[in-house]
């Protein structure tokens, strides 16, 4: 749901610069829950107070529980079939593409930062060639952000 998420709010509403929803996501990044259901709560409070709150996250979880629940139907009557199987994977290789351009996408605010960009590389050699937990990586990132964005790096 983050690509979608991502061009329906910056990219055609523009009622988020790519900059301010990338500091959205970051914040429902740290909070319990899905990332995009923590963004629709955040921004409909931000917008609307705690009704709007309400109502985002349940227009946003509706229909996808409605989808989920019939796929789930249907694939306990065919999951047994190979065309299905076939099917489940070019989903799963499509939604990657989606997430990984997302992700280019929210790293254009940061791209004329070389601080961040170095805080950036820093935590994905850690953790994806490392394997350094992220319960050590992650407020070791914190720190450091905090440290450059108070020397003005960032």
């Amino acid at each position: 749901m983050l690509p979608w998420a991502h061009r329906t709010l910056v990219e055609e509403r523009r009622w988020l610069t790519g900059e301010d929803f990338a500091q959205v996501l970051a914040l429902c990044q740290f909070l319990p829950g899905p990332n995009v259901a923590n963004c629709s709560i955040v921004l409909g409070r931000r917008w609307f107070g705690l009704s709007g709150a309400a109502a985002a996250f349940g227009g946003l979880l509706a229909l996808p529980f409605v989808w989920v629940l019939a796929l789930a139907a249907l694939y306990s009557r065919y999951g047994d079939t190979p065309s299905v199987h076939a099917i489940i994977s070019g989903v799963g290789i499509a939604g990657a593409g989606l997430f990984l351009g997302t992700a280019l996408k929210l790293a254009r605010p940061i791209a004329r930062r070389p601080a961040a960009l170095a805080i950036v590389a820093g935590c994905f050699l850690a953790v994806g060639l490392a394997r350094v937990s992220l319960l050590i990586v992650l407020p070791a990132a914190l720190a450091v952000s905090l440290l450059a964005a108070r020397k003005r790096w960032i």
